[in-house]
């Protein structure tokens, strides 16, 4: 008997791998998002729409393939009374790759009162119950009315098709699969989008021809961007929908909004409504470069641009590179906005960075291509990303060879920890190895994180950082020889800081 327990035992191991495994990554990965609709006539309604990664799940033998399934649970509420409520399980494709298991979508639409709600979103593993949930609470607004006109969310898509039959995809005829990040990397060329108006019959008259202009300006600027966009005629209705791309295969890396107006027969603005996205695409950036070779000096390229807000952009993304001459030197351009002095400056500043071992002009370009990431990576509300804490590391160290994001660690606000092999301090040209750095978002309505501690000489260090992270366990911060709260051994933020990944 003795002999024959370590290989039965072993056969229920396999058969548990067989049965149910668990994913390389360590967290589900998903992405949520809403929109507000309206059935003039009728209540408005809310849609929910759900992206689950299921590469980020574990996964079951069903006959002979492979499932995913998870448990999502939705309560509304309104002034803490519960209006909705829905519980169910939610059954990923069939695959048979377990390295390829295929990303599946949830939507669900509740029907709603004016007023203002608050979400509360639960989305559980069904076959690992040890996975730690995702829990999303958000706030959101119903208000439609009558008597002007109003619009749904723009709704982004991933694609959309002529509808074979009615699901809960299918809008005007179409079936729409929701795009739920507003961000678009390089392998994103197209921005489809939906929207709906209503009441433009009651405001500007019945059966009155009117236009829907949809274009892409920059977010920090406005300034429109000519070549991508276009215009739609439409006859005036209770309802009118709005389906169409824009394409952004040439569109540069940045923060921008697509902005979507009503002209009527005096082509004046009736509506309007923006949607902010973030772009990278470093394709085109490097095209953008490439023309500062037609440039023969540095002085020749910030010559030529005379738009202010454009000069006071690039003095102000100087700022994580400045020392601390430079810094004031900076401050005082970017509030004084001179044009011809800004030149100066940012002539001044690459001529002497690049002193006579290097050329200014491409000094700039490489940096300005750092600085367009910063600003798509690292947007902090209206403050660019070149002025935000991981922004201006991002800038002054360079990219770090591993960055941790935990949005779903245990009891902690949203975290990064970075991790440095070999940093150049772009400051003073110093060089340092194994730096790491800790940034928390404790405002968790946007993406702002704070850095808490580094072992990077001049930076803030906090061997407490630990407190930080933490959301609601502070036990023992009363004591100033605890670095770090008691009950955390199910945390991750210990390993990743020793074993950075």
């Amino acid at each position: 008997m003795s002999n024959n327990t370590p290989h039965r035992k072993g056969l229920i191991i396999l058969l548990l791998l067989i049965l149910m495994k668990a994913p390389l990554l360590s967290q589900i990965i998903c992405y949520f998002n809403t929109g507000a609709f309206n059935v003039p006539g009728k209540q408005p309604f809310l849609e929910t729409y759900l992206t689950l990664i299921g590469n980020s799940f574990s996964y079951k033998t069903v006959e002979n393939h492979y499932q995913n399934s998870v448990n999502i649970s939705f309560l509304i509420l309104k002034d803490s009374v519960i209006v909705k409520a829905n519980k169910y399980n939610l059954i990923g494709q069939a695959f048979n790759d377990t390295l390829k298991a295929p990303t599946f979508i949830d939507n669900q639409r509740y029907i709603l009162d004016n007023g203002i709600y608050t979400l509360q979103l639960i989305i559980k593993d069904n076959y690992n119950p040890k996975q730690k949930p995702v829990e999303i609470t958000q706030k959101f607004v119903m208000s439609f009315n009558s008597t002007q006109i109003e619009s749904s969310s723009i709704q982004i898509l991933e694609s959309y098709k002529k509808a074979i039959a009615v699901s809960p995809l299918t809008k005007s005829g179409y079936d729409l699969i929701p795009y739920n990040i507003n961000y678009f990397p390089e392998t994103q060329n197209e921005l489809p989008f939906y929207l709906e108006t209503y009441n433009t019959n009651a405001v500007l008259g019945n059966n009155k021809p009117f236009i829907y202009y949809y274009y892409i300006e920059g977010s920090e600027n406005l300034n429109k961007l000519n070549s991508f966009g276009s215009f739609k005629k439409q006859i005036t209705a209770q309802v009118n929908p709005l389906l169409t791309k824009i394409d952004i295969s040439k569109l540069g890396s940045g923060n921008y909004n697509l902005v979507i107006e009503i002209k009527d027969e005096q082509n004046k603005i009736q509506f309007q409504k923006k949607y902010f996205f973030q772009r990278l695409n470093k394709a085109v950036d490097i095209i953008s470069l490439m023309g500062f070779s037609e440039k023969k000096t540095i002085a020749e390229y910030f010559g030529t641009c005379n738009n202010a807000d454009t000069l006071k952009m690039f003095v102000e993304c100087l700022w994580p590179i400045a020392n601390g001459t430079d810094k004031e030197r900076v401050i005082t351009q970017s509030v004084k906005k001179d044009k011809e002095l800004m030149k100066k400056f940012v002539i001044d500043f690459w001529q002497r960075r690049a002193s006579d071992s290097a050329n200014p002009l491409k000094m700039w370009g490489e940096y300005y291509k750092s600085v367009q990431e910063a600003m798509v990576l690292f947007k902090c509300g209206k403050q660019p990303g070149y002025y935000t804490e991981r922004g201006r590391v991002y800038l002054q160290y360079g990219p770090p060879n591993q960055r941790s994001i935990q949005n779903t660690d245990l009891n902690t606000f949203p975290y990064e920890i970075w991790q440095y092999y070999r940093l150049n301090d772009k400051t003073n040209g110093q060089f340092f190895s194994n730096r790491k750095f800790v940034f928390v978002n404790k405002n968790i309505a946007d993406d702002c994180h704070t850095l808490v501690h580094s072992d990077t000489r001049g930076e803030i260090y906090n061997d407490r950082w630990r407190f930080e992270v933490t959301r609601r366990n502070n036990n023992g911060i009363a004591n100033p020889d605890n670095t770090g709260p008691s009950g955390t051994q199910y945390n991750q933020f210990d390993d990743i800081y020793s074993n950075p990944r």
